[in-house]
Formats: C-alpha cells, structure tokens, sequence
C-alpha cells in the first residue's frame, strides 16, 4: 500500500531528527572541524546521498542547531520578564533543566556543543558569523532576563544581596559545570535538587 502524505512528511520529519540528534552528537565530540555530512549520515543510519535532502551542507545543518538554540534562549529571557514571579519561573526551569541532564535524551550534548559556540565562536569561516552572532545576543539577552529578576527578587527580600550581575554569572556557571559532569560521569551522575541549584540566587525556598 502507498504511503500517504502524511506518512510521508511524518517520515522526512522523523529522518530530519535523527540527522540533527546524529549532528549534535559529532559536533560535540569532535568539533565542527572534525565532522562531514558523511560522518553525521553514517551516525544518523541513512546514506550520504540521502542527508542532502534534509540539509544541503554542513554549515546549513549547524546553523539549523545554532538558531534552535538562540530561539530557546530567548523564550527563556521572556520566561523570566514576561512574568512578576521570582521564584516561580527560575525553579520551573530548573526542573526542566535538571530533568534534562538525568534522561539520556541528548540535552546534554546539546547544551555542551553550544557552550562551545560561546567559547570558540565560528570555528569553520565568517559565513557562519551571523548565526553565531545571534546566539551570542541570545545569550546576552537571557543573562540580563536574570539579572533583572534577581533585582525584582530584591526588592522582596528573596534573593541574595550580592551584585545581580554576579548572581547571575554564578547561575549558569552551576548550569554548565552540572551538564559537563553528567557527561563525564554518565549513569553515575548524582543530580542535586532544585533547591541546591536554585540556592545559588535565592535567600530562602518559598512559593512567591
């Protein structure tokens, strides 16, 4: 029986995933340098030929990854400021995030690959700079979303009196030290608890 054409964009959708999963995977341990659509097909299980449907170079399925990440960034910041809650939405990320790190789910791969955009900008050429560029503002954006929290918290005695600019560089120093031992340590990862991690910012657990 022919397939329909729902099963054929369910398909090239499912195929499309498989392809980026695989991407992330190489990209993080071997850098973007040490990656060609030939490894990532391999790794994804179809043919060279056929990952050319879904991406037509390298460049274009690591932007694809960059911008997935500036957009997740962003709905993050407005998370934090589309809300007058303090506690509320920093512990509901962090649920996520520590949720994240205990499931073999590829997080963690892809939180480190883009800690490497951070650190190492464009690796491959300055035609990948505007994508890079803009997960870098995304980034910026998401860190001042925290800062302006910590200060809203302040003001109700909720976070902690250092400067919210340090709180702040604390915070997601936490989050990446966290997803770089849940890599080296796999299964024998112990997470810590909202609360440690939240207790980074927070004078104190409390449901305002």
């Amino acid at each position: 029986m022919p397939r329909t054409p729902e099963q054929h964009r369910a398909m090239r959708a499912a195929t499309r995933e498989r392809v980026r999963t695989a991407a992330i995977r190489l990209f993080c341990h071997r850098g973007y340098a040490g990656v060609d659509m030939r490894a990532i097909a391999a790794e994804a299980g179809i043919s060279t030929g056929s990952i050319y449907r879904h991406f037509a170079t390298k460049d274009e399925l690591y932007d694809d990854l960059v911008a997935e990440a500036a957009t997740g960034l962003r709905a993050l910041a407005r998370s934090f400021t589309d809300t007058d809650l303090v506690v509320e939405p920093l512990r509901g990320f962090v649920e996520v995030f520590l949720s994240d790190l205990s499931r073999d789910t590829g997080a963690v791969e892809f939180y480190l690959l883009m800690n490497q955009v951070f650190a190492s900008g464009v690796e491959a050429g300055p035609e990948r700079g505007a994508a890079v560029e803009d997960l870098l503002r995304a980034h910026r954006e998401v860190t001042g979303a925290v800062v302006t929290l910590i200060e809203r918290g302040r003001g109700r005695g909720l976070t902690r009196p250092a400067p919210a600019a340090e709180l702040a560089t604390c915070f997601f120093a936490t989050l990446g030290g966290l997803a770089m031992t849940r890599s080296a340590l796999g299964e024998a990862f112990v997470a810590p608890s909202v609360a440690t991690v939240t207790g980074t910012l927070l004078v104190e657990e409390t449901t305002v």
